[in-house]
């Protein structure tokens, strides 16, 4: 039963792409109900398109920003409406704002008010929805645990849904709510296709080198422990980040050891 969601309502962040989108699908292909709250229409509607209409049929569209408080609430109304309760919130929208000393207050206003305030205002409303049982999954990045290149906005957003996913999971824990985060590595999404100029056969070997697997991720592969953490078999997981990474936050600074001083030698 972990691994079937039928009957269940599921709301997805950021899910008109990426992660978010294979989020979407993965709680639509495990039977949920899912509104799919996104920014972009066009994305949304795209998406759709790879669906087959038996699940399409479950899928129910909703173009929201998150950071927009008034319609927000408008749109869980129309959840409200249909479907009663929410079993399943992912927090999945983001804001790709990488700037550092250069940042702008309005560079800082806008990644920290879609990262974090809006997913936290919008899991407090949706918690008022919610039953034992239901789950939070909220989206961080190994971003979270680094130093990065001009990324104070996006590290500093991202470390700050860690603590706030601790925080949440302790307030909720007793109404029986489970509150989680995954951290992915590299995975193969807009963004990351933006950097590559879409030539991923020539950049998955440089950035491969980050993960101990030396390859990008899938968002398949993110949905995939995301919906762990929402199905049964996680019921006693909470407070909890799982990393989806490939090995980047195992890899030490000899990195996969060819150019380490000692690499291949009998060091017993």
């Amino acid at each position: 039963m972990s691994g079937d969601f039928s009957g269940r309502t599921a709301l997805v962040t950021g899910a008109g792409s990426g992660i978010g989108a294979a989020t979407a699908l993965a709680f639509l292909d495990a039977g949920a109900v899912v509104f799919r709250m996104d920014l972009d229409a066009r994305a949304l509607e795209r998406s759709r398109r790879t669906m087959s209409p038996a699940v399409a049929d479950r899928a129910r569209d909703l173009v929201v920003d998150v950071a927009d408080t008034a319609a927000v609430a408008k749109a869980l109304t129309v959840v409200s409406d249909e479907r009663g309760e929410i079993d399943h919130l992912v927090n999945c929208a983001a804001n790709f704002v990488a700037a550092g000393v250069e940042a702008t207050e309005e560079d800082w206003s806008r990644s920290l008010g879609v990262n974090v305030t809006a997913s936290a205002m919008l899991t407090a409303q949706v918690a008022t929805m919610m039953s034992a049982g239901a789950t939070v999954v909220n989206v961080s990045s190994i971003s979270a645990h680094v130093a990065q290149p001009r990324r104070w906005t996006y590290n500093a957003a991202k470390s700050a849904i860690l603590a706030l996913s601790r925080g949440q999971a302790m307030d909720l824990a007793p109404r029986g709510i489970r509150v989680n985060s995954v951290s992915p590595g590299w995975i193969w999404t807009k963004e990351v296709q933006k950097a590559a100029g879409g030539d991923r056969e020539r950049w998955e070997p440089v950035w491969g080198r980050y993960h101990l697997l030396q390859r990008l991720g899938e968002p398949e592969e993110v949905a995939a422990a995301v919906l762990f953490l929402s199905s049964d078999a996680a019921s006693f997981i909470t407070g909890t980040e799982l990393f989806v990474d490939g090995g980047y936050s195992a890899m030490g600074p000899e990195g996969l050891g060819e150019t380490a001083q000692f690499a291949g030698a009998d060091r017993r």
